[in-house]
């Protein structure tokens, strides 16, 4: 077997980011005898354990906070700005310390390459090893706390770490970022592949269903769903109460399979992460948007997709109570089955360019 490891940092912030890279190590694991180190936090590797569980020892994980990203408002989808702004200056200052344990781990294996969606202090790691340092993301945080009018000092520090990129592939969908001035290779969408067979048990067992997430690091009260008589599938960090027949089931958050969950629905109504939003497309569910004031990433999503005739959205505020006959009426308005059709998963052409 090839010795050779992958080095993998995914960003701590959330679950898309882990879940998309888990859809390239499942990818290159199948198709290679490369092994992979794989860097993240703990609960998001806790999740890794479990969906890897088949590869066995070819996978070493890494428990580390590997990025800030953005911190909400108690019980909102909203930005704190100021406790943003005060955990990544403690996040930066502690880089040299974290970078320098990474390397002292890695020197004693054989590392070809440090892929990072799209953590800083993984781009660190590979520029130290010497090794291909690969970046693969739909934004960088630069453009994003500039649009939400971080410190300058901050910013400017991020751009200098992405700017060791050897080459960034972007996915569909990417923030433009033009002051990042390093090699750029565009692809698509990707995702974890479907379970045909499971999506069909799923229905069997539940019936008629809606998907309703705001991402794992969501906190939210309450939502109330009314005017719908099926299953209501739900993340963790949601609290759903529905009027009339329906039956709301939480997933556990050690449910490794939630795509699977999301294809067997008839709708999707999730916050506007790329992740999601991949999921949503690559199994052509009609996807419902939730709008996030202030946050370019899930704005610029939303009009994009709209643009496309592939999505619609509502306010966070509505998420207070879902009439889902009004947003059935906004879904047969809006979305153009046909479009959807033009989207396919492309892991392989992610592999191939990782040029392995």
């Amino acid at each position: 077997m090839n010795n050779q490891y992958l080095a993998f940092y995914a960003s701590s912030h959330g679950f898309g980011h882990m879940t998309r890279c888990l859809a390239i190590i499942e990818g290159i694991l199948e198709t290679t005898d490369h092994r992979v180190y794989l860097a993240s936090g703990a609960y998001q590797n806790a999740f890794a354990r479990v969906y890897l569980a088949r590869f066995g020892n070819r996978v070493t994980y890494r428990d580390i906070c590997t990025e800030v990203g953005l911190v909400n408002k108690d019980n909102s989808l909203q930005v704190d700005i100021p406790r943003l702004e005060h955990e990544l200056n403690d996040f930066m200052a502690g880089w040299e310390t974290a970078v320098a344990a990474e390397v002292t781990i890695l020197r004693d294996l054989s590392v070809a390459c440090v892929i990072s969606d799209i953590s800083a202090i993984g781009i660190q790691v590979g520029e130290q090893l010497g090794v291909r340092n690969i970046g693969i993301a739909n934004f960088t945080w630069c453009e994003q706390y500039e649009h939400l009018g971080l410190s300058e000092t901050i910013i400017a520090r991020f751009r200098e770490v992405y700017a060791k990129l050897d080459i960034l592939i972007e996915y569909d969908l990417m923030l433009p970022a033009p002051k990042l001035s390093i090699p750029r290779k565009q692809t698509g969408f990707i995702c974890r592949r479907f379970d045909s067979d499971r999506i069909a048990a799923i229905k069997a067992q539940y019936g008629p269903s809606i998907f309703i997430t705001c991402g794992k690091s969501a906190d939210l009260n309450n939502i109330q769903i009314d005017n719908y008589d099926g299953t209501i599938f739900t993340t963790s960090g949601i609290n759903i109460t529905a009027t009339g027949d329906a039956t709301v089931v939480q997933l556990p958050v050690e449910t490794f399979d939630t795509h699977n969950y999301l294809a067997a629905s008839d709708l999707v109504i999730a916050k506007a992460g790329w992740g999601t939003i991949a999921e949503s497309l690559l199994s052509k569910r009609n996807l419902v948007l939730i709008e996030r004031e202030g946050v370019l990433e899930d704005t610029e999503n939303i009009d994009e997709l709209k643009r496309r005739g592939v999505a619609v959205s509502i306010k966070e505020i509505d998420l207070a109570r879902i009439d889902m006959q009004a947003i059935s009426d906004l879904i047969v308005e809006n979305i153009i089955r046909e479009n959807l059709d033009a989207y396919q998963n492309t892991v392989e052409d992610i592999v191939r360019a990782l040029n392995i």
